[in-house]
Parts: C-alpha cells; structure tokens; sequence
C-alpha cells in the first residue's frame, strides 16, 4: 500500500522540473516586456522632456503625481489575479497576460505621437496620461507573468535557472531597444513606424503566450484569499518583504536614472549615438550575461545573499575607483570598461526577483494561501516610487550642474554633473540597498526548513485537489 511518504516523494519528483515547453513559454515573454518597457524607458524623458521642452516644472509634478497613481493602484491590480474566478474565466494569471498584452501594446504605440509641440499644458497632460496608463497595464502584465514563477515550481535551481535563460531573450529583446534611440534621432516618423512593429510583434507574443501557458489550480482552486486590509497587514509583517523591498526600491532608484538618460550620458562617452547604443547593448546584455553565468554557477556552493552582499560591496568599489579615473583630462573613454567590469560583478541581481519568490513562497507557509499577487501590487507601490524619485533626482542633478538640453555641447562643469550622475548617486543608492539586504532572514537553516514545509504543504494541496477531481 502506498504511503503518505511516497505519495510526498513522488510528488516531490514531479514537480521537480518544468517540461522544456512550458520553460521556453514561460521565457518568451521577457521579448515583448523588454521590448514595451526598455523602449519606452530609454525615450520617454528624452521625448517630453529633452525634445518636447517640458518645463521642469512641469515634468516633476507629472513624476509626483503618477508615482501616487500608479504606487495606489498596484494594490488593487496585484491583487486582481489573486482573486479572479478561475472556474469563470479559465485561469487565474493568464487571462491577463492574454489580453492584457495587446492593450499595453496599443498604449505603447499610441503615447509617441505628439499632442502639441508648443502648448505647455496640453504637453504636460498627454506626459502624465501616458505614462500612467502605460504603467498600469506594465503593471497589470508584468505582475502576473512573475506570479506565475514561484506557482509553476518551487524548485530553486530550476527558478534561477529559468531566470539565468530570461537573460538570452532579454539580450534579444535589448537589440529593438537600444537601436530605437538612433531611430529616434533620425525622425519622430521612422520612429513612430518602428514603435508600430515593436507593438505588433509584442501583442502576438503575449497572446501565445497566455493561450499557451498552463497554470496549477490544485495551489489555489479551493482557498479564501483574506480581505485586502487584512492581506496588507500580513504582508507588512514579513521582516524577509520588507527587507527585499527597500534592497529593491534602492535598485530601482538606479534604473530610473540609466537608461531613460543614455541621451545625457552621450556626452561624456566620446561616441556618437548609434556606436553608443551598440557599445550599451554589448555590454549590458552580453557583459551582463557573463555576469549572472558567473553567478548562476557561485551559487551552487554558496548562498544567494552571500553572493549578493559580497557582489554588492564590489560594485561600489569600482564605481567610486571609475568616478576618480574618469575626472582625469582624456580618461573619458575607460567609462566604458568600468561598465563592462560593473555589469559582469552585478551578476548577482540574477537573484532579485528569486529572493521575493522566497517571501512568498514563508508567507504560504505561514498563512496557507498564495498571494504572489498581493506580494508583488505590495512590492510595486514601493518601487513606483523610485520610477519618479530617480528621474527627479537625475534631472535635478544635470540642470544643477548646468545641463542644457537638446543643445550639441556641453559645459565643462555641466560635464562633470554627468559623471556624478554616472557614478556618484548610484554608488549612494547601492550602499543603501546593501544595508537592507543584510536584514533579509531566509537563509541558513531557517530557509532549508521553509522549504521543507513548503513542499509538504503544496503535496497536501495536490492530494485534496485530485480527491475533489474524482
């Protein structure tokens, strides 16, 4: 007769790994996100604000604003999938994927065709209205594409290898991105077709994608997802969120100020724009790449927050020695192996998002229910924070150091506010991130038993689900 030990070990066994079909659906979605969100992050400010003039003022009550919309609204939206009725619409996650795609898509496409060229106020509101609603149905996608990780396996080294192979698609998917700022420059037309592709090609991937997909019922099917106050307060517990969270609005803080600022950054890399985002996309995909490989294989012998905390204290390092080197008289161009050096050592935001899967994966044991939903609306009220914080910040600093914009040179001491942009204020933020990640508490031989119960638990979960299917 069979026991609950081998049903528990059998069931063990089969959700060991992923089918290499479900594994490459899953993947294929990291094309249209870093399509809509790269291309997207890399112009927006340099289309309202550079080429269109917004007024600073202007610009920075727009960040204020759609950082409370869209920080409020990511409760609501994390927590939409966790409660949709399965039974009702035929899954929980990927009617939104399905979908919800298609019409982030359409937003994309639609936001780069001007309202006014002069009028200020009508500048400003298509600014806030796109950005808004292209960050809601981010949001709205996103948040269940990486909901759907932790429920499809709980297995750690197949989740970060799922993650270490996202990179290639993302390497793929950063080509479209960092040509789109050449395009741009040559004319809004060739750019505005461009985006059109992009669109369509992202909305096809998304439907396959949620059409494709399978989800496991048997972990949510039968549960009671408590009030949002009460979910709230129970996330708001875990000291391994909370911990996560701050390390990763920091991190945030950061991305808001590279990308949607190459055009700044242009001026002090001693190349033209096309080398330019030909010598970006090498090394923060190909670079990058190198980095998580060399991390993926690190943690076979050593722990993620090791790795992260050691990682982290590197990457300072090098930032503070490149900001010296690069204030020399003809040292410009060493920024770009200094980048190569700092993408291949931040390898270790391969376990970013791995790290929250882990709080949710505590919270399941602790409370019985999945609610990445919650963990991620929760964590992204956060984090749109820094999506406003950073570009305020990074404006602020180059009109300080005295940034012209759209003009073809710079000052010296304009110059040098861009190197402090470059270095300075993200090496503040990683040290920051660093002190909150080393609060983080699923480690040692307290996480070796959260996924010992975690396991049990999802087996109990299973066997109830096949009993009420008979």
């Amino acid at each position: 007769m069979e026991t609950n030990k081998d049903n528990f070990d059998s069931y063990k066994e089969d959700r060991k790994r992923l089918s290499s079909t479900q594994k490459f659906t899953y993947i294929i979605s990291v094309l249209p996100q870093t399509i809509l969100a790269g291309i997207f992050n890399l112009n927006y400010v340099n289309f309202f604000w550079d080429n269109l003039k917004l007024q600073q003022t202007y610009f920075v009550i727009g960040q204020l604003i759609y950082m409370f919309v869209n920080a409020f609204n990511d409760f609501f939206l994390g927590r939409l999938s966790d409660q949709t009725n399965v039974k009702k619409w035929g899954s929980r996650r990927l009617i939104y994927i399905k979908w919800g795609g298609p019409a982030w898509a359409l937003v994309f496409f639609l936001m780069w065709f001007p309202w006014s060229y002069t009028n200020q106020i009508i500048i400003f509101i298509q600014f806030l209205v796109s950005i808004c609603a292209f960050d809601m149905f981010l949001t709205l996608v996103i948040l269940v594409w990486m909901a759907l990780l932790p429920e499809l396996t709980e297995n750690l080294a197949e989740r970060n290898q799922i993650q270490f192979y996202n990179q290639i698609f993302l390497i793929i998917g950063a080509f479209p991105v960092l040509i789109s700022l050449s395009i741009f420059e040559t004319s809004l037309q060739a750019f505005q077709l461009f985006t059109g592709v992009m669109a369509i090609i992202s909305a096809v991937l998304y439907f396959i994608v949620g059409s494709k997909l399978h989800e496991r019922p048997e972990l949510y099917e039968h549960e009671e997802i408590p009030g949002l106050w009460t979910s709230i307060k129970e996330t708001l517990k875990s000291k391994s969120f909370i911990s996560y969270t701050s390390y990763k609005f920091f991190n945030y803080v950061n991305n808001a100020m590279s990308l949607p600022f190459v055009f700044a950054f242009i001026y002090i890399v001693g190349v033209d724009v096309f080398t330019a985002s030909i010598l970006f996309y090498i090394i923060y995909t190909i670079f990058g790449w190198l980095g998580y490989g060399l991390y993926m294989q690190l943690s076979k012998k050593h722990e993620m927050q090791t790795l992260i905390i050691r990682g982290r204290i590197i990457h300072i390092i090098i930032s503070i020695v490149g900001f010296i080197v690069v204030l020399q008289p003809g040292m410009e161009l060493t920024i770009w192996l200094f980048m190569a050096i700092q993408s291949i050592v931040s390898g270790y935001l391969l376990f970013a998002y791995p790290y929250l899967m882990l709080a949710t994966d505590e919270d399941e044991v602790l409370y019985g229910y999945r609610r990445e939903g919650m963990f991620l609306g929760t964590n992204a009220f956060f984090i749109k924070f820094s999506d406003s914080i950073g570009p305020i910040i990074a404006t602020s600093v180059l009109l300080f150091f005295g940034f012209v914009r759209d003009a073809p040179v710079q000052s010296a001491q304009a110059i040098l506010g861009i190197k402090v942009l470059f270095f300075i204020i993200p090496t503040i933020m990683n040290v920051l991130g660093l002190i909150c990640i080393s609060f983080y508490p699923l480690k040692g031989d307290y996480l070796k038993e959260i996924r010992s119960k975690l396991l049990e638990l999802h087996e109990q979960k299973a066997r109830a689900h096949s009993i009420s299917q008979e």
